[in-house]
């Protein structure tokens, strides 16, 4: 059985609340609606993964690869030496001059498995933002092969962060991606004394070695990335 250690986010306030960072190995969904912080707090675990020394592979539907890079590093995650050196690796499914079509998440959700499967000795982390526009039109069986293959991957000592859109998966996906994943985040906007704020739920994080606060209420920092707030919120 492996053993399950405590890796840092990169956010010393953020470890404690989560009772030490992220469990490693897992597999971990973060899910939330259109401008709840999914981006930027994966990027947050991405750099938290860099800082204990793991090498990060991110494969993301929501901009390119220099976008990407760029918008870690705006925010704070100061990755640019890890990108140059190979530590962190972006691939971006916006490919210039190629039409989506009915076919085309399908696959892409099979060439990501089989760039996660051939990169094993690689990779410590595999990110994937966003998990619903992969899965997007890719048939029953096809999802369901690449969790189990995912699952097994987690088993060989990785970690796998998958972002979801509520809307963009369907009710038996949506379940079964709650009942697979080691951790599980719900993210949802909030307003507060007329300031817009973000919400962390912790539905579940498997192997933490002692209790972690379920909820958590942050705001996104241009200049720091993931800001605390201190103060109590009811779950949402």
């Amino acid at each position: 059985m492996l053993k399950i250690r405590m890796i840092t986010t990169g956010n010393e306030e953020l470890d404690v609340k989560m009772a030490g960072g992220l469990p490693f190995p897992a597999l971990v969904v973060v899910e939330g609606g259109h401008g709840t912080g999914k981006s930027v707090l994966v990027q947050q675990f991405a750099y938290g993964a860099l800082k204990s020394d793991l090498k990060v592979t991110v494969v993301t539907t929501e901009t390119t690869t220099i976008g990407y890079v760029r918008g870690m590093i705006n925010v704070g995650f100061n990755v640019l030496d890890e990108y140059l050196r190979g530590r962190l690796v972006v691939y971006s499914t916006q490919i210039p001059r190629v039409k989506w079509v009915t076919t085309t998440s399908r696959d892409l959700l099979f060439l990501t498995l089989k760039h996660m499967v051939s990169n094993l000795d690689k990779y410590d982390v595999f990110i994937i933002d966003s998990f619903s526009i992969l899965v997007k039109g890719s048939r029953r069986e096809d999802i369901a092969n690449f969790l189990t293959v995912a699952k097994r991957i987690v088993d060989k000592g990785k970690l796998i962060i998958l972002t979801t859109h509520p809307e963009g998966l369907s009710e038996s996906l949506h379940s079964g991606l709650k009942a697979i994943a080691d951790g599980y985040i719900e993210l949802k906007n909030v307003e507060m004394g007329g300031r817009a704020l973000k919400v962390m739920n912790i539905i579940k994080l498997k192997g933490v070695p002692t209790v972690f606060e379920n909820t958590i209420t942050f705001d996104v920092d241009p200049a720091f990335g993931i800001k605390l707030v201190p103060m109590a919120l009811a779950k949402v």
